[in-house]
């Protein structure tokens, strides 16, 4: 409260300052972008930080989806010194059963990242909303730190195919090589959503991992194509791509072939080929190319 008085004094209105941050009006652009700096400057200030912060946190229940986005970009502006300041209101879920504001807390509290949000994050990969354990596990991601990593593991298994989306966001964003056998998992998971975002953890993994992969394919049909997705955007050596196409039945072939840009990789696999279908299916893709 004394704050707040203090930045009255000092001409400081906050509600004026959000309105016109947040404000969609284009005839305002100069005013919005003026008060965003300036909401972004009272954040850090050692004065008045903790009063904006404050404010800007008791508007996280609004039900207008462009004042959450402007108020999550302010806070990322701001930084991890606004984190100790939002982390103070996290147990307020909202108004309503919509949790408004415990969303929008995880979702401001990731954009920032840092190790810092851990802890008070993984309290809600528990939760009874479905949503609320979604936006913990993309948040713990947003950590960037493995020290989420035990937290992160146990959405890998949740009944609802949003937050395993969500787990596997995460890991992909902290993953190391021994997640390589969890990331294989994924790519057998019945939600694409799932999927998408195990392969993202093996590209994030980098060229290292292209051996192990390589000896992966062709013991799964659904998981095939995923890793050879994966290969071609490792761009591994054309010599460890021809040994692979050589070793594997005609239908993870037919993937390899399908994935392959090349038109010299692509004549290649023409002369090699013996499997008469394959053969006019790169004879086509080689007329197409030219």
């Amino acid at each position: 409260m004394i704050f707040f008085l203090l930045a009255l004094n000092q001409g400081i209105d906050l509600a004026d300052l959000y309105n016109n941050a947040t404000t969609l009006l284009v005839q305002f652009q100069t005013e919005q972008e003026s008060a965003f700096a300036r909401l972004v400057s009272l954040g850090q200030d050692s004065v008045y930080a903790d009063t904006t912060i404050a404010f800007l946190v008791s508007n996280f229940d609004t039900k207008i989806a462009r004042e959450r986005h402007r108020m999550k970009d302010i806070f990322k502006e701001i930084g991890e010194s606004a984190i100790a300041n939002i982390v103070e209101n996290i147990e307020y879920r909202g108004s309503d059963e919509e949790a408004r504001s415990l969303k929008q807390t995880l979702w401001v509290l990731g954009e920032i990242g840092s190790e810092k949000i851990i802890e008070p994050v993984a309290r809600f990969i528990d939760d009874k909303d479905w949503q609320i354990r979604s936006s913990a596990y993309t948040a713990l991601g947003k950590s960037k730190s493995r020290n989420a990593h035990s937290f992160i593991l146990k959405g890998l298994r949740d009944p609802v195919d949003i937050v395993r989306k969500s787990a596997y966001y995460a890991l992909s964003q902290i993953a190391a090589s021994n997640d390589l056998v969890l990331l294989l998992d994924g790519l057998d998971d019945h939600f694409y959503g799932v999927r998408y975002a195990a392969m993202q953890g093996l590209l994030n993994l980098g060229p290292e991992i292209s051996a192990d992969l390589i000896i992966q394919v062709g013991k799964h049909d659904v998981r095939d194509y995923y890793i050879l997705k994966v290969l071609c955007q490792l761009e591994i050596p054309e010599q460890d791509l021809f040994a692979l196409a050589e070793s594997v039945r005609p239908e993870t072939r037919l993937l390899i072939y399908e994935m392959c840009k090349d038109k010299a990789v692509l004549n290649r696999f023409t002369e090699n080929e013996n499997n008469i279908f394959l053969r006019n299916y790169l004879l086509e893709r080689m007329k197409e190319s030219q």
